[in-house]
């Protein structure tokens, strides 16, 4: 039987979203282990019938059991051959031991499998699958042979070396198998009552005489020997069947929550939040300032919209600060008073914001952890006791952080702190306005100075002149003349300080107004009060969990106002007959399917949804596979996003220690609108493979994957893993290890299926290593892991193991796991985001044997740009380059320090977010060590001091910049060499006086030109020699491909032709004959030429020293365009076939043409190609420009000019638009 029965599940009379979500949370399909338990799911457990009840009060005692691998029993014992056998297993179990049906070698590895899957599932979801299945049903449903186990006893297995053993789960009860239960009386119409409730004793249910009550029931039915009892350990998934109860009794409780009735109801049309739209006119700084962590002004809207009790959709990429925006938003919540359930299925999502709550801010005290391990009642019982405990002016669970209360009483009015904060923005932003705000009859300060420093290149003189007056003007009606940097400096400081020593007396005020609640709540109630503390210092309570919550929920979300649970936790402990806390908030949404997510939210009264919807998708519903899957499953991020909730991003990217890390995701993925910071990672040539490097790089092995086909000639192989792969990745891990011997390494690695990952767990606990099962063991140190399991995690260092490889014939097939369902690009990318420093990826193919052009699954093709970008090593930037902006304010100041003789970059960055101006030593041009930034149209931009101030410049700090310095506009205007001298004694070099002198270095440096190395381009074969003349017009044609870079020729008469020729050549075919040689030997030198430099160098070879515009039109009407080819563009070509040739460039043609307008566009686009291939990713449109200038001139020239900025941008476009 294939169909899934919960298709026909009799519901309540609920609204159809109800119902959907009810049959996506209730498998009782054969596929479920609740109703069909195989060898597959579980393996049996060697206990006699008659020690099943000593065995379960060993595991309820919380004994430890070890698991021994099973004597060799042959089939059909006798009965002294039974009675030996109850023996030793009462021998065994008086050890607390029992044995288990498999062989020594398969007991490690299935014992190993089931330990790994239940430690995944406490990881990703909250819910413990592991457990013992006492007790069996055998029976049949539509033709197939049914084996249901009865009662599940939750339970933990650890592994020692090789040596296993399980203890009961005490975040657990035995249960009865509910989903079972269900199936086989809508299959008989048995209703097994003395199962669903059984009898109770000491330890929990009765075993002996529930699974008795079945027979009974089951013989007086006509079922004879059907129950059998035995005891097995296997992964069942009974979480589900809470929360489907949980939906079935209560959806009309939960839909009381707005955006919980508004999903119920189909979202046919957007959610109207009941508080009312976002406050437009929100001060960001005032939000920022009450954040005890950090924040960026994304994440303080996202706060102060959520404090405010909107319901809205947080879009969160990789390394964004989802955690740090939570913790803020936790404490902000609790700050003013409000409670908040922060739901997540991945414990490592709770644990970080847990950890940063408690360490950073000190109010881990006001927290209750009922996620996984925080569920036994002794720790709920423990954490509520430290929160009775807490007093006024005391810190909390390592509050403050090491704070006592007479130094809080010392501290700080937060109040007079924040008046002083408002006073220095008021400055600052005077200052701002100053520079943007555009005069009432011009532009604004800044305008003007982009408008001079852009002319000081163009060599007008008079606009030069009246441009300088206007922004002396501007300066002075502004104040901007009297600005002193350095007392401007010290008010940014200033601001950082009184920041810090706001956010540290925060704590303190929050727990005064938590603690003032809990006190009036407490008073209010002072029985239930004084029953609750009875309750919980109790040696043995007689109250679960839920019992607690249900008796005095209002006294609990009063003590700790902040509750950490799983999807599972909320329908197993909190009863929907109440709201619990004011805000819901859910993280790394994108994994939690609606039918998960709808009880908790029903908890609630607003909801915070947090995720990313280019990050993985919901695991597969219950019965499903993923083979199965056709399309994405819905999850409550993708359905808030659709239903018109207010709709947040966060955008500055923390985590990347270098920058191409993340490059690929954000031109791929987000559109380029991730904001990165560039380190000087970021300008290194290539990346960095050895332990402690930096960026992406490929090892190509001599690996082979093992498919099920090949088992039957490689037995010892198994089957979908690649083994020598696997090994060089063993080795990898070992060789980090040893390379950091004084700490555990940040290591992660990454399998494309389950069973190479299992394969290299294995290695690595067989290589014997006690650092490395430390580290496999530590909560941050070494993790194994399959494309599926990793979201949420990060590390230093993260190894792929690719794991497939080419087949027999040498094909490599198309079928990358997961990478090829839908969604599998979403997977790739919360892969490749995992590290901060270095991505190392093991494959056992090149790139191009990937042909991904022959299939439709976008994670595919990705994998193979993903794999190139790696073994290139050549990042791509976020946007085309040709879209980064133009400054001509920064160009100035950057031209000054090259003649300086330092070496310059600028714009520098794989994002939207550049340092202005990069700073090396022109003795170590590689070896940046200065990031410079400046006051521009990207500063002006940011929202908020922070962003502007502080959090470039802090963040920059972090990054390896050996120095991070400010130049504002006014302060360069009124003295710019001082300017100079200062970033010059920066950067470590020696300030002299500087000389006009520069040239390039090759990969868009300028350095002296006394300094820089000769020019090595293999494309470049001639060197700067200025114009070179030609003696005569008999030469040879210049048809034919041209190397890129040849030096432009420049043709020369013989001598001068007279006049008359000219004059006469439109009537007398002679004439008209002596015109088309002289054209045709311009056009053999110099074509492509633009048809306005021809008509002039035909007039210089008949002597006119002017050309007017009629003589340009006598020679084009005489001579026509029979000689040459002319184009669209307006240039002439000594032929059609050289027109049809790849575009290249000719060196310093600018020194001999008139204008930049008389260069083919196409050759530029040569040019730009060029420039683009030579120059590093990260290389900003000006620094490609600057290598493009160099090579149209030898003279000193400048972006300025007329025209040259704009022919250069549209070429750039142009090959932007060629490469992709």
């Amino acid at each position: 039987m294939n169909s899934v029965i919960s298709d026909n599940l009799p519901v309540s009379e609920a609204p159809t979203p109800v119902q959907n979500w009810q049959k996506s949370l209730l498998d009782l399909s054969l596929r479920n282990p609740l109703i069909n338990r195989t060898s597959r799911h579980a393996v049996e457990l060697r206990v006699p019938p008659a020690l099943i009840g000593e065995f379960e009060d060993l595991v309820n005692d919380k004994e430890y059991i070890a698991l021994a691998a099973g004597r060799y029993r042959p089939a059909g014992l006798s009965d002294d051959g039974l009675q030996r056998e109850q023996i030793r297993a009462e021998s065994l179990l008086q050890e607390r031991t029992v044995e288990v049906e498999l062989a020594p070698k398969e007991r490690v590895q299935r014992l190993q499998a089931l330990a790994t899957s239940a430690r995944t599932a406490v990881e990703e979801t909250g819910a413990n699958n592991l457990y013992l299945a006492i007790g069996t049903l055998h029976w049949d449903s539509d033709g197939s042979r049914l084996h249901s186990p009865l009662i599940l006893i939750p339970v933990n297995l650890e592994r020692i070396g090789d040596d296993f053993r399980l203890i009961l789960d005490e975040t657990g009860a035995s249960t009865p198998n509910y989903s079972f239960l269900d199936r086989f009386a809508r299959d008989t119409g048995i209703e097994l009552t003395e199962l669903r409730s059984p009898r109770l004793d000491e330890h929990g249910i009765d075993l002996r005489a529930t699974l008795d009550g079945v027979r009974d029931r089951l013989r007086r039915a006509g079922w004879d020997d059907v129950v059998t009892p035995t005891v097995h350990l296997g992964l069942f998934r009974f979480s589900t069947y809470r929360m489907w109860k949980d939906l079935e009794d209560h959806w009309p409780t939960i839909s009381a929550n707005p955006l919980v009735a508004h999903l119920m109801a189909g979202c046919r049309q957007d959610f109207v939040d009941p508080v009312g739209p976002a406050d437009r006119d929100l001060d960001i700084d005032e939000a920022t300032q009450d954040l005890p962590l950090a924040a960026d002004s994304a994440q303080a809207r996202i706060v102060a919209d959520a404090v405010a009790g909107r319901s809205l959709v947080v879009e969160g990429p990789p390394g964004t600060g989802k955690s740090q925006t939570v913790s803020n938003l936790i404490f902000r919540a609790l700050a003013t008073g409000r409670s908040i359930m922060f739901v997540a299925e991945k414990k490592s999502a709770l644990d970080v914001v847990a950890r940063r709550l408690r360490e950073e801010t000190g109010i881990g005290d006001l927290l209750l952890n009922l996620h996984d391990n925080g569920m036994k009642p002794t720790e709920v019982r423990r954490a509520l006791r430290r929160a009775l405990a807490l007093r006024r002016g005391e810190p909390g669970d390592s509050a403050g952080s090491d704070v006592g209360a007479g130094e809080v009483a010392e501290r700080s009015d937060p109040t007079v702190l924040r008046s002083e904060l408002a006073g220095i923005r008021a400055e600052l932003d005077t200052y701002r306005r100053g520079l943007y705000v555009p005069a009432p009859d011009g532009p604004s300060y800044s305008g003007l100075r982009e408008i001079l420093a852009q002319l000081g290149g163009s060599g007008d003189s008079a606009d030069s002149a009246a441009a300088q007056a206007a922004l002396e003007e501007r300066a002075r009606a502004t104040g901007l003349d009297a600005f002193d940097a350095a007392v401007h400096n010290r008010l940014i400081e200033r601001y950082r300080s009184i920041l810090q020593e706001l956010r540290a007396a925060l704590t303190p005020e929050l727990l005064d107004v938590v603690l003032a609640h809990r006190d009036q709540v407490l008073q209010g109630a002072a029985a239930r009060a004084e029953a609750l503390r009875s309750e919980l210092n109790r040696r043995r309570s007689a109250m679960s969990v839920r019992e607690l919550i249900r008796t005095y929920g209002d006294l609990i979300t009063a003590l700790t106002p902040c509750l950490l649970v799983s999807p599972d936790s909320v329908a197993r402990f909190f009863p929907a007959d109440r709201r619990y806390v004011d805000i819901v908030v859910f993280d790394e949404a994108s994994q939690i399917r609606v039918a998960d997510a709808v009880g908790a939210m029903g908890r609630g009264r607003s909801v915070v949804v947090v995720g990313d919807p280019k990050q993985m998708p919901p695991t597969p519903a219950a019965g499903e596979t993923r083979g199965e899957q056709t399309a994405e499953a819905d999850s409550i991020l993708t359905r808030c996003l659709d239903s018109g909730l207010l709709q947040r991003r966060l955008s500055w990217h923390y985590r990347s220690r270098d920058e191409s890390l993340v490059a690929f995701s954000n031109r791929h993925y987000y559109d380029g609108k991730l904001r990165t910071f560039p380190s000087p990672l970021t300008m290194a040539t290539g990346s960095d493979d050895g332990p402690g490097g930096h960026g992406i790089s490929l090892r190509r092995v001599r690996g082979r994957y093992f498919r099920p086909e090949d088992s039957a000639r490689h037995p010892s192989a198994s089957p979908n893993t690649n083994p020598h792969e696997a090994q060089r990745v063993v080795e990898e891990v070992l060789r980090h290890v040893e390379a950091f011997p004084e700490r555990l390494p940040s290591l992660g690695v990454i399998t494309f299926n389950d069973r190479q990952r299992d394969l290299i767990e294995d290695r690595l606990r067989e290589a014997a290593s006690p650092r490395v099962i430390e580290a496999l063991d530590a909560r941050d140190g070494l993790f194994v892991r399959n494309l599926e399991n990793v979201q949420g995690e990060e590390r230093d260092t993260i190894l792929f193991s690719a794991t497939f490889a080419a087949n027999a014939h040498g094909d490599l097939p198309l079928n990358f796991g997961v990478l090829n369902h839908a969604g599998g690009e979403r997977r790739l990318n919360v892969a490749i985001t995992r590290a901060r420093r270095q991505v190392i990826i093991f494959t056992s193919f090149d790139p191009q044997d990937l042909h991904a052009e022959r299939t439709a699954h976008r994670g595919v093709k990705d994998l193979r740009a993903y794999l190139h970008q790696a073994a290139e090593g050549r990042a791509p930037r976020a946007l085309p380059a040709s879209q980064s902006p133009l400054n001509w304010h920064r160009r100035e100041i950057a031209e000054a320090l090259d003649a300086a003789g330092l070496v310059v970059h600028t714009g520098v960055g794989h994002s939207t977010f550049e340092i202005d101006l990069v700073l090396a030593r022109a003795d170590q041009p590689d070896l940046p060590t200065v990031a410079v930034m400046l006051d521009g149209p990207q500063w002006n931009d940011r929202e908020g001091v922070v962003d502007r101030d502080l959090l470039p410049v802090d963040v920059l700090r972090t990054m390896g910049w050996q120095r991070v310095e400010r130049v504002w506009m006014p302060e360069w205007v009124a003295d710019p060499m001082t300017v100079v001298a200062r970033l010059v004694t920066a950067a470590g070099g020696h300030w002299a006086q500087p000389t006009p002198s520069t040239t390039v270095l090759e990969s868009g440096r300028t350095a002296r030109a006394e300094d820089a190395a000769p020019l090595t381009d293999d494309d470049v074969k001639a060197d700067a020699r200025g114009a070179t003349d030609v003696g005569g017009e008999a030469l040879t044609p210049a048809s034919g491909p041209r190397a890129p870079g040849e030096e432009y020729t420049a043709w020369t008469p013989a001598g001068v032709r007279p006049l008359e020729i000219l004059d006469r050549a439109s009537t007398d075919p002679e004439a008209r004959k002596v015109l088309v040689e002289v054209a045709t030997a311009i056009c053999q030198v110099e074509a492509p030429i633009s048809k306005h430099r021809l008509y002039v160098r035909i007039s210089r070879a008949f002597g006119l020293s002017r050309t007017v515009k009629s003589r340009e039109e006598s020679i084009r009407v005489a001579l026509g365009e029979a000689f040459a080819y002319f184009d669209e563009d307006g240039f002439v070509w000594a032929c059609r076939d050289d027109a049809l040739a790849a575009p290249t460039y000719r060196r310093n043609a600018l020194d001999h043409v008139g204008s930049i307008q008389d260069i083919h566009p196409r050759e530029l686009v040569g040019l730009m190609a060029q420039a683009r291939a030579k120059n590093p990713e990260w290389a900003s449109q000006e620094d490609l420009f600057r290598w493009a200038l160099k090579r149209l001139s030898a003279k000193k020239r400048s972006l300025g000019a007329r025209g040259v900025a704009e022919a250069l941008t549209k070429a750039l476009k142009g090959v932007e638009g060629v490469c992709g």
